[in-house]
């Protein structure tokens, strides 16, 4: 009897350990990630509610509200918001279908898959400050080779203008960030269980019913993942826009992380630039909640 007392308790006391000891193991890098994390973010929601300048940002002003209202009801604010939902959506959409698609051809590869791979993701390798020096280059009215091909097909000259500007910067995320995509599909493709597509071939299902009703249910997942980081990514891109553009030609590529860029080092008032920040942070915290309940609800 006391035996199997003794055993009982053992094995409790083993359980408990085993339970709590991956949790003891993962504390002092959550505790030095949320220091890391938070204090940045404590002391940019401290700044906008003041009027924070270079040399007062030691000790700035109370202006409780007044960046917020000032934000809210400025017109470029609204252009920006705009622009920036444009840019997101539109570089995001382009990313999901070139990257599931270049997935599924990698999959289905055969011979020199793992070139084919190491190719597709290279460009995310480059740094996006590099991408944008890149670009700059290549896009140059003067002496650019796209834009040099461009004119030799009859295209626009400068498509940094502010016609075009919009468009080539989402263009250049598409090039860059499509890799993103297409390493979390393709390893999520690859470990998809084979017996559903077995019996849809059995069934006779045709290659794009496969696609709907098989891969992509299955793949869903690991997409719908892949997507809310992309779009996290995507709102706060500023390294190769600025770059290229600084937000012009007449506000035409000014994203909100450009027009925070500006309050903050243009117009010296970093209240403003953190009450942006802070707003940037809202929008994308309610978009990926909403997201997350989409994924969950499907």
């Amino acid at each position: 009897m006391m035996q199997n007392v003794m055993k009982a308790r053992t094995k409790k006391s083993g359980s408990f350990v085993e339970k709590w000891f991956k949790y003891l193991m993962i504390t002092p890098m959550t505790i030095i990630l949320a220091g890391v994390a938070m204090y940045p973010f404590i002391f940019a929601l401290r700044l906008s509610f003041t009027n924070a300048k270079t040399m007062n940002i030691r000790n700035p002003d109370f202006a409780g509200l007044k960046n917020y209202a000032s934000i809210l009801t400025a017109g470029l604010f609204w252009k920006s918001t705009v622009l920036t939902i444009i840019y997101v959506a539109g570089a995001l959409s382009l990313e999901i279908v070139l990257g599931l698609y270049l997935a599924i051809l990698a999959d289905k590869a055969l011979r020199g898959q793992k070139w084919y791979v190491s190719l597709l993701i290279t460009p995310m390798l480059i740094s996006t400050v590099l991408s944008g020096i890149i670009f700059r280059l290549e896009l140059n009215p003067q002496f650019g080779v796209i834009t040099y091909y461009l004119k030799f097909i009859g295209g626009p000259e400068n498509l940094l203008d502010t016609k075009h500007a919009l468009i080539t910067v989402m263009l250049i995320d598409v090039w860059q960030w499509t890799s993103f995509i297409f390493l979390i599909s393709f390893a999520g493709l690859k470990s998809l269980p084979i017996e559903p597509f077995e019996a849809a071939r059995v069934y006779g299902a045709k290659p794009w019913q496969t696609f709907w009703k098989v891969t992509l249910p299955l793949l869903k997942p690991v997409l719908m993942i892949a997507v809310i980081f992309r779009m996290m990514d995507a709102f706060k891109a500023f390294d190769h826009i600025y770059i290229l553009t600084a937000g012009g030609p007449n506000f035409a590529t000014t994203t909100f992380s450009v027009l925070a860029y500006n309050y903050a080092y243009t117009k010296d008032h970093f209240g403003m630039a953190s009450a942006m920040a802070i707003i940037m942070l809202i929008v994308v915290i309610l978009i990926t909640k909403r997201m997350l309940k989409l994924a969950k609800w499907h």
